[in-house]
Parts: C-alpha cells; sequence; structure tokens
C-alpha cells in the first residue's frame, strides 16, 4: 500500500486535466503495476476523489487505447467471465477464448469465474459452453470446467 501515497498525488493530473491526457503516463503507470495493484489504486483513487479511476479514463481516452486500458483495469475474474460470456453469446462461439481461458486457470480462479458469470449474466456457464458447443469438444470442456471448479 506504501506505493500509492506517492503514485496518488500524481495520478489525477494525468486524468483530470481538461486539456488532454498524457497517455504515455497512464500506460506506463498502469502497465508497470500487477492487476491487484491496479485494483488497489482504483480503490484509493475513489476514497481520494470520490470518483470512479475507470469512469475518469474512459472520459479522457478513446478508441482501441481506452478499450485496453479498460480491460486492464477490470479484475481478472470479471474480465475472463465477460470474455467467456461474448465468445458463447451471439452468433457463433469464440473457441479461441474458451480454449485459452478454461484450460489455463487454476482451480480457484475458474470458480470465482463461475459465480461472477452466474452473478453478471444471470446464467450457468456450464449450461451456455453445452448449448453452444458439441462432441467430444464440449465434453472436453465440461471436463476441464468440472475438473477445475
Amino acid at each position: 500500500m506504501q506505493f500509492l501515497s506517492s503514485l496518488m498525488c500524481g495520478f489525477p493530473c494525468y486524468l483530470i486535466s481538461g486539456t488532454g491526457t498524457d497517455e504515455d503516463a497512464v500506460l506506463m503507470l498502469l502497465t508497470a503495476r500487477s492487476n491487484d495493484q491496479r485494483q488497489e489504486i482504483k480503490a484509493a483513487y475513489k476514497k481520494a476523489y470520490g470518483k470512479d479511476l475507470v469512469s475518469a479514463l474512459k472520459s479522457e481516452l478513446g478508441g482501441l487505447f481506452e478499450s485496453l486500458i479498460v480491460a486492464l483495469m477490470t479484475p481478472t475474474v470479471s474480465y475472463d467471465a465477460s470474455q467467456l460470456h461474448k465468445a458463447l453469446k451471439g452468433a457463433g462461439t469464440d473457441d479461441d477464448v474458451l480454449i485459452e481461458i478454461l484450460p489455463s486457470r487454476t482451480g480457484e480462479h475458474v470458480q470465482e469465474i463461475v459465480k461472477v458469470y452466474k452473478k453478471e449474466f444471470g446464467g450457468k456457464l456450464e449450461k451456455d459452453i453445452c448449448s453452444d458447443t458439441s462432441g467430444h469438444y464440449q465434453r472436453l470442456l465440461v471436463i476441464l470446467l468440472g475438473y477445475l471448479s
């Protein structure tokens, strides 16, 4: 937590200058930290300024850079749940996302993804996987989900 005090002193001027944002400084500040540290920064910003840091970033940034910064500021479990939801909803399935996320996360992380998925999207991840996939591929995904969760 000690690193937060020095970061919070300079961070707001990059975001709420009204005359533009030092995108390089934002990039360096956020990418030099772990996701847990970014979550601490987000909480400290809210406490210090009464504003949501992600909303402040979104108001100052744009395009793909904004999307990437928002992704960096999202807790990993929430990000994984949202990516799985996007992969399973709509026309077609983004199999690359399923293959990337499910086998590469710890059992504890997958359990959290399942909880967040249900809370955020009102459905069961296993059910959505089963309705969007088939055959041995579906079976393996369910085994991964069941084994890990």
